[in-house]
């Protein structure tokens, strides 16, 4: 039995690179994000409160190696 492939609706999508950690991904056509979903979430948690820069470095360690 052979599997019928069905076209993926993508719309209007582009290709583009995360400006802090250069991963590509692909975002929609005209949308102004500049970061990935990680980074954003990293950024995010910056602005947040305050965290100290080793507990900041060892959780993106923590998340780099998982």
């Amino acid at each position: 039995m052979k599997a019928s492939r069905q076209p993926v609706p993508f719309g209007n999508m582009q290709l583009k690179y995360c400006e802090r950690c250069g991963n590509i991904w692909v975002r929609r056509s005209g949308s102004n994000q500049v970061l990935c979903s990680s980074c954003k979430q990293a950024e995010a948690s910056l602005v947040a409160g305050p965290i100290s820069f080793l507990s900041f470095w060892n959780r993106l360690r923590a998340e780099a190696q998982a």
